[in-house]
């Protein structure tokens, strides 16, 4: 919740009795419901990057994690299977983390790898490498109309690639324009579009996402229990199998980062939601602690 300017006593006042009674109540749901989870082993802890380690950036290479982050996932990974489940590239995402002995997964779950990608082998899913050179045609065809979208940052990936229009001086306009672009020659060469936080995704029209991701890494490590945190549109599907997880008898916990665009579904099917990337870090720490 955003708090008057200070100075705005009365308002002050009830701002900060609302924050500690929302805070309590957090907090309070966050311990019965963690403590359930992370006391099976074995134990996951699936995380996403972008809005839920790191905060938002003007730019995917200016992203950083949040100060304190590295350190939890060292302490994490000696108590439980801890992976990191990005829409990045691989080595992207995992080049910004740079701690081994975590499992990577990366384009939404198109590439794996149980380690830094810098010193294990990748593995890739073998029916998405016929989307390469249909991924590479509509970035280059963006990227032919770069003079009239001012602010648009292509990010080429192995597979497809993320259009980001965060500082596009209309980003509702921008969106518009790419798609009216993109539609057309998408659908030519069987390749989906779809809408991230101020991002237009070109992606594999395999049936892949993370929800399925997840579930793969609940199986690799016969996981009885594991934690999913997230916050954007391709996080929900992760944040559904965690209720599926759960009715097959695993203990599964979902986290949701709210920020002010955050979508109300991923809010609706969240068992405990944090607010922004400091409350992610936060409730991380208390989750390390507990192990």
């Amino acid at each position: 919740m955003a708090c008057p300017r200070p100075g705005a006593l009365p308002n002050m006042v009830q701002c900060i009795k609302a924050a500690v009674v929302l805070k309590e109540k957090i907090t309070g749901m966050s311990n019965e419901k963690i403590n359930t989870v992370l006391s099976q082993k074995p134990l996951g802890l699936v995380l996403d990057i972008d809005g839920t380690l790191s905060p938002i950036a003007p730019t995917p290479e200016e992203a950083r994690l949040y100060p304190g982050v590295v350190s939890l996932l060292e302490r994490a990974r000696d108590h439980a299977h801890v992976a990191i489940m990005t829409g990045r590239a691989i080595e992207n995402g995992a080049a910004m983390v740079n701690v081994d002995g975590l499992t990577y997964i990366g384009t939404h779950g198109l590439e794996w790898c149980d380690g830094l990608p810098t010193l294990h082998p990748v593995e890739i899913l073998p029916e998405a490498l016929a989307y390469v050179e249909p991924g590479k045609y509509l970035l280059d065809l963006v990227e032919q109309h770069l003079p009239a979208l001012p602010g648009v940052i292509v990010q080429r990936k192995r597979f497809g690639g993320s259009l980001h229009y965060r500082l596009s001086p209309d980003p509702e306009y921008t969106r518009q324009k790419i798609w009216s672009i993109l539609e057309e020659p998408a659908r030519q060469v069987n390749m989906s579009l779809s809408d991230g936080k101020r991002i237009v995704e070109v992606r594999v029209p395999l049936k892949v996402d993370k929800g399925q991701a997840l579930r793969s890494f609940v199986q690799h490590f016969g996981l009885r229990g594991v934690v999913f945190a997230g916050d954007d549109r391709t996080d929900l599907d992760a944040v559904l199998e965690i209720a599926r997880l759960r009715q097959e008898g695993i203990a599964a916990l979902a986290i949701v980062v709210q920020h002010p665009d955050t979508l109300r579904e991923m809010l609706a099917n969240a068992d405990i939601v944090v607010q922004g990337v400091e409350g992610m870090a936060n409730l991380l720490r208390e989750m390390v602690d507990l192990l």
